[in-house]
């Protein structure tokens, strides 16, 4: 009876062995697993601060173009309003067609008066 019970307690001993060598394997896999793990962790977050950057870049870069947009169209504003402001100062066709025919009228009148000169002049 002894030496079954010693049987019994040498297999349990040598299942105990065989279950911590298991458990080794085991753990140094997941050791290996882990620092696999953390390298990938590590080219993620290398990848996560390059995406941060250019994400800065283009923000900085849209503010540019925003920025010049609003610039562009207050420049292209205030020449719409130099336009309009010309167009506003320039003659309309009845404006010249009145100017010409003032402008007929004091020739004609000028002309009258330098034959009247002429003629007294003759005269005297």
């Amino acid at each position: 009876m002894q030496e079954q019970l010693l049987l019994q307690l040498v297999n349990l001993v040598q299942n105990l062995a065989e279950d911590m060598q298991w458990m080794k394997q085991e753990i140094q896999t997941m050791k290996q697993e882990i620092g696999e793990l953390k390298a990938i962790v590590h080219r993620h977050e290398e990848d996560i601060r390059w995406l941060k950057e250019q994400m800065k870049e283009n923000t900085a870069m849209i503010k540019a173009i925003r920025d010049n947009q609003l610039e562009q169209r207050s420049i292209q504003d205030a020449m719409r309003h130099e336009i309009a402001h010309i167009r506003g100062e320039m003659a309309t066709k009845q404006d010249i067609a009145y100017i010409h025919e003032r402008l007929d009228y004091q020739l004609g009148r000028i002309a009258r008066t330098e034959e009247e000169l002429h003629m007294l002049k003759k005269a005297n």
